[in-house]
C-alpha cells in the first residue's frame, strides 16, 4: 500500500525551517573562520614549516572530498536531515583534535577527521536547501550561502580577538566547540523532514548511487562553471593584499581593504541572489553577473591604480557571489529527486577549484607578474559564464529522464530545466 502524501507544510513552518538552516550555514562559516585565524598558532604549537603544513592543510580538503562521496549516498537513503545534524556534531566535534596533536603526522590527521566532518555538513546542509527551494517554491540558496560568509567573518574576527589576548587554541576551540555545537543542535531541529520518505524508502537501492550517464556530461559543464568561479574566489581573495601592498605599493592598512571589500559585496551579493536568480532565472543570473565582474576588474588590473582595483574587486565579489549558489541548486535540480549523487559531483568539482585557484596564480606570477597573473581571475570569471551558456543549452534535452516533482503540472515537469533556465521557478516547485 502506497503511503498517503504529506501535506505540504504551512508558510510559518517554511519560515522556521528557513532560519534553521541559516543558522547550520552560519556555523559551518564559523568552524572555517575560527580555524583558519588560528593556523599561524597551531603551526607553530606542532613546530610545523611552510612545507610540511601546506601538506597537513590538505588533509582537510582530501576528507571533506571523501566524506562527500558518503554523504551522497546517504542523502539518497536516509535524507538530508540526517546527514546534516551529524555532519553539524562532528564538526563541531572535530574542530577539537587539532588543537591538541603535537606533531605534524598528528595534524594531518586531526585535519582529515575535521575535513570530513565539514564535507559531511557541507553536503548536508545544501542538499537540505535544495529541498526547502523545493518546498517553497523560491530560491533561497543564495542567502544561505550569505549566512556561510558571515559566519566566517565573524569566526575570523573572533578569532584574532583570540590570540590579541593570547587565548590557545585549546581553550579557543574548546569555547567554540560548545557553543556552535548547542546552536547547531537547536539549529538542526527545525529543518524539515524530507518529503515522501516512506514511499522514498522502499525506492532506495542497495548498490552505490551513481550519477546517470545522460546526465555526466551536463553536469560536468555544471559543475566546471562553479569550479572557475570558487577558483578565480579563492585567488582573488589570497592575492589582494600582495597586489596592493606589493605591486601597487600602498601601506598593509590600504591592502587589507582589498580583501575587505571583496568579502562585504560577495556577502550583500549573495543577499540579493535569490531575488534575482527568482526574476532572472539561473542561466542570466550568472551571466550577467559574472562576465561584467571579470571585465571591469581586467580593467581595473590594466588601468594599474589602486583606487580602481578596490572598485575592481567590489565588483568581482558582486559577480561571482552568486555563482556557487545557483550552481549547487540546479544540480539540485536536474538530479530529479534522487539529488545527492549529482550535488556531490558538483560540489566536489567545486572544492577542487578553491583548491587551485591560489597556487595557480603563485605560479604564474613567478613566470610573467602578479598583475598579469591576476588577469587568469577575470578569465575564470568570463568562462564561468560561457560554461553556464554551455550548460543550458545541454540540460534541456536530458530533462525528459528525469524524474519530476509531484505536482500538478506536468508538462512543465517533463523539462524542470528549462523552466529553471528562464526564471520560472514556480514550475519546479509546488505551490503554496
Amino acid at each position: 500500500m502506497v503511503p498517503a502524501p504529506a501535506s505540504p507544510p504551512s508558510p510559518a513552518r517554511l519560515r522556521a525551517a528557513r532560519a534553521g538552516l541559516t543558522a547550520v550555514f552560519f556555523v559551518n562559516g564559523v568552524l572555517f573562520g575560527t580555524w583558519a585565524s588560528r593556523v599561524p598558532a597551531v603551526k607553530e604549537q606542532v613546530g610545523a614549516g611552510n612545507g610540511v603544513l601546506g601538506l597537513t592543510l590538505l588533509g582537510i580538503a582530501l576528507g571533506a572530498l571523501l566524506a562527500k562521496q558518503l554523504a551522497g549516498q546517504l542523502v539518497t537513503r536516509t535524507g538530508t536531515v540526517p546527514v546534516t545534524r551529524a555532519g553539524a556534531a562532528l564538526s563541531c566535534l572535530l574542530l577539537l583534535p587539532p588543537a591538541f596533536v603535537d606533531g605534524a603526522a598528528g595534524l594531518g590527521i586531526a585535519l582529515l577527521l575535521f575535513g570530513a566532518g565539514m564535507g559531511l555538513l557541507d553536503l548536508g546542509m545544501n542538499a537540505h536547501g535544495v529541498e526547502l527551494e523545493r518546498l517553497r517554491g523560491r530560491p533561497v540558496m543564495s542567502s544561505l550561502h550569505a549566512s556561510f560568509s558571515a559566519g566566517g567573518l565573524v569566526g575570523a574576527l573572533a578569532g584574532g580577538l583570540a590570540a590579541a589576548h593570547d587565548l590557545s587554541p585549546r581553550a579557543h576551540f574548546a569555547l567554540v566547540t560548545v557553543v556552535l555545537g548547542a546552536l547547531a543542535a537547536l539549529a538542526t531541529t527545525r529543518l524539515l523532514p524530507s518529503p515522501a520518505r516512506p514511499a522514498r524508502a522502499q525506492a532506495v537501492p542497495r548498490t552505490w548511487v551513481r550519477v546517470p550517464r545522460r546526465l555526466r556530461f551536463p553536469l560536468t559543464l555544471l559543475a566546471f562553471t562553479g569550479l572557475c568561479a570558487a577558483a578565480g574566489e579563492g585567488a582573488a581573495a589570497d592575492w589582494s593584499a600582495l597586489y596592493l601592498h606589493g605591486e601597487l605599493g600602498r601601506s598593509t592598512g590600504f591592502a587589507s581593504l582589498g580583501y575587505a571589500l571583496f568579502s562585504v559585496a560577495m556577502a550583500v551579493g549573495r543577499l540579493a541572489g535569490d531575488g534575482l536568480t527568482a526574476r532572472w532565472g539561473a542561466l542570466r543570473t550568472v551571466v550577467w553577473a559574472a562576465a561584467p565582474a571579470g571585465t571591469v576588474f581586467a580593467l581595473a588590473l590594466a588601468s594599474g591604480d589602486a583606487t580602481l582595483a578596490l572598485i575592481g574587486y567590489t565588483v568581482l565579489g558582486l559577480g561571482l557571489s552568486v555563482v556557487v549558489p545557483v550552481v549547487f541548486s540546479t544540480a539540485g535540480t536536474l538530479g530529479g529527486t534522487a539529488f545527492g549523487p549529482s550535488l556531490t559531483y558538483v560540489s566536489s568539482i567545486n572544492g577542487i577549484g578553491m583548491l587551485m585557484g591560489p597556487p595557480l596564480i603563485g605560479f604564474v606570477a613567478e613566470a610573467i607578474g602578479l598583475r598579469p597573473a591576476l588577469g587568469l581571475v577575470s578569465v575564470l570569471a568570463v568562462l564561468s559564464a560561457v560554461l553556464m551558456t554551455a550548460f543550458a543549452g545541454r540540460a534541456a534535452p536530458q530533462a525528459a529522464g528525469l524524474a519530476a516533482p509531484a505536482h500538478d503540472h506536468a508538462t512543465k515537469d517533463a523539462h524542470p530545466e528549462e523552466d529553471v533556465m528562464n526564471g520560472d521557478s514556480d514550475a519546479r516547485h509546488p505551490t503554496h
